[in-house]
């Protein structure tokens, strides 16, 4: 056996032996897509462009837009319509405050929504230092918004999504936001530890019944007749009585 064929075969039993491996891409994908995510309402541009073309690949529905408002606004309708969060998706800066108007009207609204929106570089932006489109967008979408979440590592890409769509489908309804980022897309993990740390949402919006007392009261008035006020009195009807 000669030399450059030993070679070859210790280098591909060393490209067998690595590990598979993820990305930020990836793991928002897939988060989505074990909840139950099916479409997008985007209005495409970086850093999110990659993601969305990698999620027609894996078969989700992707509705572009001229606009953020339109698509947060479709985003929050189709939420209110199958009673699970609609997500729109949009670019930094002036892509997030172009959709900030639809989320804060989901959440007034009671809408299921989060948006979902690429940011700047954290350690520059908290510094002022003037990174391209420098804004605070979680600060900003925190006093419109049901909840809001930044997520700086990969490994909490599952737990935001999941924290996201409860928040945004239990108790009262209204819309979330959830910042990633630039860089948060391309930081890579093992495949098998991305896959675990995905969480899927069970039951967000568990039903209440009634406590025993109100189904009572309810009862109780409905079962009753209502009172007829007595009309007036007139000359021609003096003794009507009630």
């Amino acid at each position: 056996m000669s030399a450059v064929t030993v070679l070859n075969n210790q280098a591909t039993a060393a490209t067998d032996a690595e590990p598979a491996l993820t990305d930020g891409f990836q793991l928002v994908i897939d988060a989505l897509k074990l909840n139950g995510i099916e479409n997008l309402y985007v209005v495409p541009g970086i850093p999110i462009s990659d993601l969305l073309r990698m999620a027609q690949g894996e078969g989700l529905r992707v509705i572009s837009f001229r606009h953020e408002q339109n698509a947060g606004n479709a985003a929050a309708i189709a939420g209110f319509l199958t009673k699970k969060p609609g997500v729109c998706m949009t670019v930094s800066a002036p892509g997030f405050l172009n959709g900030l108007t639809a989320l804060a009207n989901a959440t007034t609204n009671c809408f299921p929504m989060i948006l979902i929106s690429g940011s700047s570089e954290r350690e520059i932006v908290d510094l002022q230092q003037g990174d391209y489109e420098e804004m605070d967008q979680l600060a900003i979408a925190k006093p419109l918004c049901k909840a809001a979440f930044r997520v700086l590592h990969a490994q909490d890409i599952g737990i935001a999504v999941a924290r996201a769509i409860r928040a945004a489908v239990s108790g009262r309804p209204g819309g979330v936001y959830l910042d990633l980022p630039a860089k948060l897309f391309s930081q890579v993990m093992d495949a098998a530890e991305g896959a675990r740390s995905l969480v899927k949402v069970v039951d967000a919006a568990p039903a209440q019944l009634p406590s025993p007392d109100s189904v009572a009261r309810a009862w109780s008035r409905w079962s009753t007749p209502p009172r007829r006020s007595c009309p007036r009195r007139t000359r021609w009807r003096a003794r009507w009585r009630c």
